[in-house]
C-alpha cells in the first residue's frame, strides 16, 4: 500500500496529539502558544522533508519525472537526447542581384533587416546575363545561422550582406517563404513521449527500433526515421532518414546521409556496419499525390464557405506586377473584399493554397493580398475559400509531411510542427514515413507510406463546422512504391502535390 502524504496540518494535528499524551500538563491548545508553535515549526520540517523525497521518488520513474533535469537525465540514459532548436531553410529562396557573372559563395552572411536575425547563403550563385547588365539575379538556398520559429521570415523580406562580394548587390528579397525547418527547441510534452516509447521498445542490440533510435540521434535536423529488416536480404538493414519540411524538402543530403550512416556505424553490430554489411541508407525518392476533399458546413453561419462558387468559373488571365485575376464571367455578387478563393490547377502547377482577395477592381477582376509562387493560367480553375479550408487543408499536409496529427482542443487539427507543447493532446493520425506497402516492414514498429482515405475522412471530419466530408482524390487508397530490386538502393515517400479543399 503507498505511503499517503500527510499535510502540514494533518503532521501538526498528530505532533500536538502526540505531545499531549506524552506530556498532558503542557500547554499546547493554542497554535500561538509556545509549545503550539514548536509543533507547527516541527510539523513544516517533516512536510518540507515529505515533499523532497516523494518529489525524489517520482523523478526516479521515467512515468513521473518532472520536466526539466529529471526527464532530460531519463532521456540521455536511454539515448534519446532532446533536439534543439533549428534553423529556417529554403531551396532558392534569395534573389542575388548583381553584375553578370559576378558570383556569391556558400556562407556569405546576411542578416535580416527588421530583426537582425543572421542567415547565410546555402549555395553558390553565379549571376548570369550579359556583361553590361548591371542588375541580372540569381537565386540562392538560404538558411538561418540563429536558429528557432524567429527565423521562419515570409516571402518579400530583406536580407543585407554583411559583406557583399565585389558586383553584387547588398539586398537580397525572399522569394518563397522560409517554412522548412525553423523549429523552436522540443518541448518537453513532445521529448517526454518519445523518452517513453523506448520502454516499450525492448533494446536487443539492434533490432527495428535501434535503428531508428539511433538515426535520430544521429544528426539534429533527422526529423523521422524508419528501418526495413531483411529488406535486401537475411541479416540486412535499410534506414530512411527524413529532414522536417513539406515535399522534395524532406530529402536529406548525401552528406546528411553520410553523416548518419557514421553515427549508427559507431552503434550497431559489426556484422550489419562493418566492411561488407548489410546497412545502407536509401535515397528516398517523392511521389507528389494530389488531394481533392470536398466539405458541406454544418450550416452554421461561422463555418460557411465566402462566396457562391457553383457558376463554376475559372481563369481568364492573371497580372503577376499587379496581382490582378481576370475571372472567366462577372463575379458572383457574393464575392467582397476580405473574400478567399483557391486555384485547382489545369494549365499551371497549383498547390491548392487558400488566398485573400484585397480589393475588386472590375465586374470580373479582383486584386489578391498576395502573390500566388506559380501564377495561375487560363482555364484553371478557382474556388470560393472559407474558414474550413485551411485548418483542414495544413493538416492534410502536416499528415503528407510525416508530421502527427493531434486532436487540439476546440476541435481543431493540429499538425505537430504548429505546437509548442504536446501534452493534454491525442493523436488524430500518424504522419506518413516512406513506403511501407501492406505494413510487410512492421517489425517492433508500425508505420503507413500510403494515403489512406479514412485517414483522410477522419481528419476533415474532426474540425469544428464540418458537417461532411468526401474524398474525391484519391479514388482509393494510394501506396508508396517499395523499388524492388536491381533499384532497391532508393524508395518512395508519398508529397502533398495540390491539397485542394473546397465546397461540396
Amino acid at each position: 500500500m503507498p505511503f499517503k502524504l500527510p499535510s502540514l496540518d494533518d503532521t501538526r494535528d498528530f505532533l500536538v496529539a502526540l505531545y499531549r499524551s506524552l506530556f498532558p500538563t503542557a500547554n499546547v491548545g493554542s497554535r500561538r502558544s509556545y509549545h503550539g508553535r514548536r509543533a507547527t515549526y516541527l510539523a513544516g520540517s517533516i512536510t518540507q522533508l515529505h515533499a523532497h523525497v516523494d518529489s525524489a521518488q517520482r523523478d526516479a520513474h521515467p512515468l513521473t519525472a518532472g520536466d526539466g533535469k529529471p526527464i532530460l537525465d531519463w532521456g540521455n540514459a536511454v539515448g534519446v537526447p532532446k533536439k534543439t532548436a533549428t534553423p529556417a531553410r529554403q531551396l532558392a529562396a534569395g534573389r542575388v542581384t548583381g553584375a553578370a557573372t559576378s558570383t556569391a559563395t556558400t556562407g556569405l552572411q546576411l542578416q535580416h533587416a527588421n530583426t537582425g536575425l543572421l542567415f547565410k547563403l546555402n549555395s553558390n550563385v553565379t549571376i548570369p546575363g550579359i556583361i553590361t547588365d548591371p542588375d541580372s539575379f540569381a537565386d540562392a538556398d538560404i538558411v538561418g545561422i540563429d536558429t528557432g520559429s524567429q527565423t521562419r521570415l515570409l516571402a518579400g523580406e530583406v536580407l543585407n550582406f554583411l559583406a557583399p562580394p565585389a558586383g553584387i548587390q547588398t539586398a537580397v528579397v525572399l522569394q518563397k517563404d522560409l517554412d522548412l525547418d525553423g523549429f523552436d527547441a522540443e518541448q518537453f510534452g513532445s521529448y517526454r513521449g518519445r523518452v517513453l516509447s523506448t520502454f516499450s521498445q525492448t533494446p536487443s542490440g539492434g533490432n527495428q527500433a535501434d535503428f531508428v533510435k539511433w538515426a535520430l540521434a544521429s544528426l539534429n535536423t533527422v526529423a523521422t526515421a524508419y528501418a526495413y529488416p531483411e529488406r535486401a536480404g537475411r541479416g540486412t538493414i535499410d534506414v530512411v532518414a527524413f529532414y522536417a519540411g513539406v515535399g522534395a524538402a524532406r530529402t536529406m543530403t548525401p552528406t546528411d546521409l553520410a553523416t548518419v550512416k557514421a553515427y549508427i556505424q559507431t552503434l550497431a553490430p559489426f556484422q550489419v556496419t562493418g566492411t561488407g554489411g548489410g546497412l545502407r541508407m536509401l535515397t528516398t525518392i517523392p511521389d507528389p499525390r494530389n488531394i481533392e476533399i470536398r466539405l458541406t458546413s454544418n450550416g452554421q453561419a461561422a463555418f460557411a464557405f465566402d462566396w457562391d462558387d457553383s457558376a463554376g468559373f475559372t481563369v481568364s488571365a492573371f497580372n503577376s506586377t499587379t496581382r490582378e485575376l481576370t475571372f472567366s464571367a462577372t463575379l458572383p455578387a457574393s464575392l467582397h473584399a476580405g473574400h478567399r478563393l483557391s486555384f485547382q490547377g489545369v494549365a499551371s502547377a497549383q498547390d491548392g493554397t487558400e488566398f485573400r482577395i484585397e480589393s475588386l477592381s472590375a465586374s470580373n477582376k479582383v486584386i489578391l493580398e498576395k502573390l500566388p509562387p506559380v501564377a495561375p493560367l487560363g482555364t484553371d480553375k478557382i474556388f470560393s475559400g472559407g474558414p474550413l479550408v485551411t485548418p483542414v487543408r495544413d493538416a492534410i499536409v502536416g499528415h503528407l509531411a510525416g508530421e502527427i496529427v493531434y486532436a487540439g482542443r476546440g476541435l481543431t487539427p493540429l499538425r505537430a510542427g504548429a505546437v509548442q507543447s504536446v501534452v493534454g493532446l491525442d493523436v488524430l493520425a500518424d504522419g506518413l514515413g516512406s513506403a511501407n506497402p501492406g505494413g510487410i516492414y512492421n517489425d517492433s514498429l508500425s508505420w503507413s507510406g500510403g494515403v489512406v482515405r479514412a485517414t483522410l475522412f477522419k481528419i476533415a471530419m474532426f474540425t469544428a463546422g464540418v458537417g461532411n466530408a468526401v474524398i474525391t482524390t484519391p479514388a482509393a487508397d494510394y501506396e508508396a512504391v517499395d523499388d524492388a530490386f536491381p533499384l532497391d538502393a532508393q524508395i518512395h515517400y508519398v508529397t502533398p502535390g495540390s491539397v485542394l479543399i473546397r465546397r461540396a
